[in-house]
């Protein structure tokens, strides 16, 4: 759904409403994705904690924390974002929660066996 937003220019997605609908959908939907996979090996008692914790488990590098809590800081507050800074995140939004699954199932395969 996030990629569809990636396939148009700016302007598309600004002047079509029902994409941008869409692809904030599939951003919260790949938050959430992000947080059930955290709480798979961590208890955390906030997204900021969560991404600390995984810091400091080496799960995931202190600028790859960065990333994930600029994220958050757009996701928290989507419907109010600028569309300009939504379309430009799209990639990074996506890229990010990939590689920070990845991690966390890298991780479970070493120490949650």
């Amino acid at each position: 759904m996030i990629e569809e937003g990636t396939l148009v220019s700016l302007e598309e997605f600004k002047n079509n409403q029902q994409l941008k609908e869409k692809v904030k959908e599939g951003i919260r939907g790949l938050v959430s994705i992000l947080f059930k996979e955290i709480s798979s090996i961590i208890t955390f008692i906030s997204k900021e904690d969560a991404i600390f914790q995984l810091m400091k488990l080496g799960v995931i590098s202190p600028i790859l924390s960065q990333e994930l809590l600029d994220i958050l800081s757009i996701v928290d507050n989507l419907d109010n974002e600028d569309d300009e800074v939504i379309y430009g995140m799209l990639v990074r939004i996506m890229e990010d929660i990939e590689e920070t699954i990845n991690n966390i199932e890298k991780y479970k395969v070493k120490n949650v066996s």
